[in-house]
């Protein structure tokens, strides 16, 4: 048998791994998700193609960045292999300008300013990514964190109930706050009503009236997983009323695992599982999406209050050799950490600026930098309302932060 042999357009190539393994390789579709050719599908079932700007490419793009000949892709037995044909902007996976590499499905490629899917054309199709790098306060352009933004872009125009579920620290308040936040302000959408926060796993009952209290807004039900059965039971009769009376609620759910498994294993009332996640989202860890680590360490530098400091190459390596299995709240932490320990001062923003005293060099690390920062967010948060006259939205505004989060800032120093 040759190396390769055409077997038909359903089951496609037909190959052998060091002439002795067999494989089968699924068709593969190709689908630009950003750029002016955005929308574009290719069917891939054998042979080799060439991304280009030439008429004579195979996959012809329009975008400006993209070389005649851009790339070749190639179907193998172990995926795609792409190939940069010495193109004037390169082509990269992730962060990372190659020459040769297999890509399996699922991966994406960009050539210019286009990036491209590879997925497996025998298999469902996922939605494309968004062209957005940010939702919210979120940030990343891996392809990860875009499908993320386009099911929430997507789920922010409707009223269909979202349950977000991950790991411990991949986000999934803030894309709970960030779906309100962005569905209040869709144009002809106008959502009013307030964000209802329940800590389910901290044992609060969900009393009858919050479904009342919250009309018009959202209602987050956060780590139901961990909610005991009376609990679930009171969930049940909240979700029940509101759907009974009609009242304009959005139920926005949260856990670590999967709702599909939880009701299969018995630690989740089948019925909330068909009331709530009516979109299931789930946030990707942070090791699966390691390319936007610079973007996310750079928008928590700034969210701290050190918009004009950055990381040097040697700090990013440290962070990226970590772990991180605390996900994007462990990062947080090692930037605070970091921060601290080279004595950086915070934005002109701040009037007042903590210093590291001789007094507190001589306590423990953590306390020493419980003490720092308490001291600077009071001094900054009160300087900013004071500069905002009171108002929470405007101050929210101008530092960058959420409301919500700047609203607790001040109720934790007892500032207003």
């Amino acid at each position: 048998m040759s190396e390769t042999s055409r077997m038909g357009p359903e089951t496609g190539i037909l190959g052998t791994e060091g002439g002795s393994r067999v494989a089968v390789v699924t068709r593969m579709l190709l689908r630009v998700t950003t750029g002016p050719d955005r929308g574009l599908e290719r069917l891939f079932d054998g042979g080799t193609l060439v991304v280009g700007s030439h008429p004579e490419a195979d996959i012809v793009l329009t975008d400006t960045t993209v070389s005649r000949y851009h790339a070749e892709l190639a179907l193998l037995a172990g995926g795609v292999r792409v190939k940069d044909l010495k193109s004037t902007n390169g082509t990269f996976v992730g962060d990372s300008r190659v020459e040769s590499i297999v890509l399996p499905a699922g991966s994406e490629v960009r050539v210019g300013r286009t990036r491209i899917e590879i997925l497996a054309a025998d298999a469902p199709v996922p939605e494309a990514p968004s062209e957005s790098t940010r939702f919210g306060r979120m940030v990343g352009a891996s392809a990860e964190m875009r499908r993320v933004f386009g099911m929430l872009e997507r789920a922010a125009a409707g009223m269909a109930p979202v349950w977000i579920f991950g790991e411990p620290g991949t986000g999934k308040t803030l894309a709970a706050r960030a779906l309100h936040e962005v569905g209040a302000l869709l144009e002809g959408q106008p959502r009013t009503g307030p964000l209802v926060e329940i800590e389910i796993h901290q044992g609060d009952l969900i009393a009858p009236h919050v479904v009342e209290v919250a009309r018009g807004g959202t209602i987050i039900l956060d780590r139901l997983d961990e909610a005991a059965l009376a609990t679930q039971e009171a969930v049940g009769v909240a979700v029940g009323r509101a759907e009974r009376e009609r009242l304009d609620v959005r139920w926005i759910t949260s856990s670590r695992r999967d709702p599909r498994a939880l009701v299969e294993e018995g630690l989740l009332r089948r019925d909330l599982f068909f009331h709530l996640a009516g979109v299931r989202i789930e946030m990707p860890p942070l090791r699966e999406r390691l390319e936007d680590l610079p973007r996310l360490v750079d928008a928590i530098v700034t969210d701290l209050g050190y918009p004009e400091v950055r990381l040097s190459a040697a700090e990013l390596g440290q962070l990226r050799a970590q772990p991180l299995e605390g996900n994007v709240r462990e990062l947080r932490r090692l930037i605070e950490e970091t921060l601290l320990r080279t004595v950086r001062r915070p934005s002109a923003r701040a009037e007042e600026e903590p210093t590291v005293t001789e007094d507190m060099s001589r306590l423990p690390f953590k306390e020493a930098k419980e003490r720092l920062l308490d001291a600077f967010e009071k001094g900054y948060v009160a300087q900013l309302l004071e500069r905002a006259g009171g108002n929470v939205s405007r101050a929210a505004d101008e530092a960058g932060i959420d409301r919500n989060h700047l609203a607790r800032l001040a109720k934790k120093h007892g500032i207003r």
